[in-house]
């Protein structure tokens, strides 16, 4: 008999545990807090229930230190989609409570065993872990410094005539945002232009500050990189940035076990839509909409890259393109591709790694 396996609904104070067995009946469920006390009460609940499994819904945000946790325990701890439990939810017919959500993806679980493992860096690799606090940190500045930008863009079109007769209003915000320490700002005589150019130009002094804290931040992924010994920056197309996103969202990439089910995580594989083809093979495949969106991003940007640097991925794509698929199926194709070799990378690198630790350890 298969053992129960168990859902958890965290959120920002607490969380709730839901059991099913093997058939998905609801066996039990309660409520634990979001602290060290409330992981340690609910390991030892799920080991009186005989849970082995357990599937985590927001295992990155505010189910992070629980997943750590019950990895730490030596449960086999599941990242759970919240689009699967809202389809295990939605098929019944349930309302939606913290119970609900959570039998729901104890049954998402239960009925998709092969989902990926959560995202426990901090128990896989604290060197990762690290390098993804970093990589948040740059996201956090250059999405803040972006924002900041487009909105002083707009308040530069609304400066008085006089003023901007005297910016050149050709190449990127930058530029013309610094040109404003240089212009004769005595030719402002309305009280909103006086304002806005007196913290435009307080803004230049701002703006350099962040991309100073930026390349800093770059510079530090750079050293994590080399202290890691990731050969991803040797794969033309994937820079510091691109290299430690790949690291910071696979985490262990050993849990895949192909490079097929590497590539469905990622949504480069080609989903099957086809019928009558019997015990054959699928004869139509669509593009997969599902996936991890940033490791999509940065296969493509990498396929970008090589297709205008790299003579084997122009050859590889013009290859496709003669074979009679169109340009965006010839970089599908090529980012599948792309997938296969970077988790090819990923997985010599790790062997690589333990093979180092383990003569360490010796």
């Amino acid at each position: 008999m298969a053992s129960a396996v168990a859902g958890i609904d965290p959120h920002q104070d607490g969380f709730t545990v839901g059991v099913v067995d093997a058939n998905g009946v609801e066996l039990d469920h309660a409520s634990f807090d979001n602290t060290a006390t409330g992981f340690i009460e609910a390991i030892d609940w799920m080991t009186t229930h005989g849970v082995h499994r357990v599937g985590v819904e927001c295992s990155a945000s505010w189910g992070a230190h629980v997943a750590i946790a019950i990895v730490a325990a030596g449960f086999d701890a599941r990242e759970v989609p919240p689009q699967r439990s809202a389809n295990a939810r939605r098929k019944r017919r349930l309302a939606k409570t913290d119970v609900i959500d959570a039998v729901a993806i104890a049954r998402a679980l239960l009925a998709e065993p092969t989902l990926g493992p959560v995202q426990a860096l901090e128990v896989y690799d604290p060197l990762v872990a690290k390098l993804e606090a970093v990589l948040e940190h740059r996201r956090m500045l250059v999405s803040v410094r972006t924002l900041a930008l487009h909105h002083v863009q707009d308040q530069i079109a609304k400066l008085p005539i006089a003023l901007r007769d005297q910016l050149v209003f050709d190449g990127k915000i930058e530029a013309r945002l610094r040109r404003l320490e240089s212009v004769d700002h005595r030719v402002v005589t309305t009280l909103a232009g006086a304002y806005r150019i007196e913290w435009l130009v307080a803004f230049v002094g701002q703006d350099r500050t962040w991309r100073r804290e930026i390349r800093q931040l770059e510079a530090e992924l750079d050293r994590l990189l080399d202290e890691h010994g990731t050969t991803l920056r040797d794969e033309a197309g994937i820079g510091p940035i691109a290299a430690a996103t790949l690291l910071c969202e696979v985490g262990d990439p050993t849990r895949f076990s192909r490079e097929s089910k590497f590539a469905r995580w990622c949504g480069t594989g080609a989903v099957a839509l086809s019928s009558a083809e019997g015990n054959g093979q699928p004869v139509r495949h669509r593009l997969d909409y599902g996936g991890n969106r940033r490791i999509n991003s940065v296969l493509y940007i990498a396929s970008v890259t090589q297709q205008r640097d790299h003579d084997p991925a122009r050859v590889y794509i013009a290859r496709k393109t003669t074979e009679g698929k169109t340009r965006r199926e010839a970089r599908r194709a090529h980012k599948r591709h792309l997938a296969n070799r970077v988790i090819r990378r990923m997985w010599t690198d790790e062997h690589r790694r333990r093979s180092r630790e383990f003569q360490h350890t010796t």
